[in-house]
């Protein structure tokens, strides 16, 4: 048999052969590496969606929190000469929902019982809203139910009952569905200077 320069070579068809068949191995280790992160990969996916909904939790919170302030200021800030002679629970929502324009507020339907007192903090689950993402924007003034304006000395009491739901699962399922935020925030009506 004729090798390389036309000699012969022993065993070449062997060699050949044995280079053809050798099978090319992954390094030691790695099919561990592979099977260990397929493992731990939905548990990481979970803890970086789960910080997710916590991270739009303390958002809303914050959101619902100042939203809550800026409608008490905008009721305690009576002054007559200068074209706020009254607070009136209009100007009121109205300024929460400019302070908030993400957040779904709204005025809740008059079924219930206190329409704009609530008692509280803690607040009965029955006031919040059912639907996902939405709060309910209650202004009391003078802590009477049925005033809508209040006059230099009285309070104004703004309450904002915030259902919020979870885009993960397994939080949502955590939290049995939803998330109540709340934010209370109560002014005296100032008068004229």
């Amino acid at each position: 048999m004729n090798g390389l320069n036309g000699r012969d070579q022993k065993g070449l068809p062997n060699r050949i052969l044995e280079r053809v068949m050798r099978c090319h191995r992954l390094p030691r280790g790695r099919g561990q590496a592979i099977v260990e992160t397929a493992l731990l990969f939905p548990l990481l996916c979970l803890l970086v969606l789960g910080s997710s909904d916590l991270g739009r939790v303390f958002y809303y919170s914050i959101e619902v929190t100042n939203a809550a302030r800026e409608g008490a200021l905008q009721g305690a800030s009576y002054d007559p000469v200068n074209g706020n002679g009254t607070a009136t629970h209009s100007a009121v929502i109205q300024a929460v929902k400019t302070e908030a324009p993400d957040l779904n507020l709204v005025e809740p339907s008059p079924a219930f019982a206190p329409a704009n007192c609530q008692a509280g903090p803690p607040y009965a689950a029955a006031y919040y809203p059912t639907a996902a993402n939405t709060g309910y924007v209650f202004a009391c003034f003078n802590e009477t139910d049925s005033a809508t304006s209040g006059t230099a000395g009285q309070t104004v009491r703004v309450t904002i009952l915030y259902n919020f739901t979870p885009i993960t699962p397994a939080v949502e399922n955590i939290t049995g569905g939803s998330v109540h935020v709340e934010a209370t925030t109560t002014m005296i009506i100032q008068g004229q200077p």
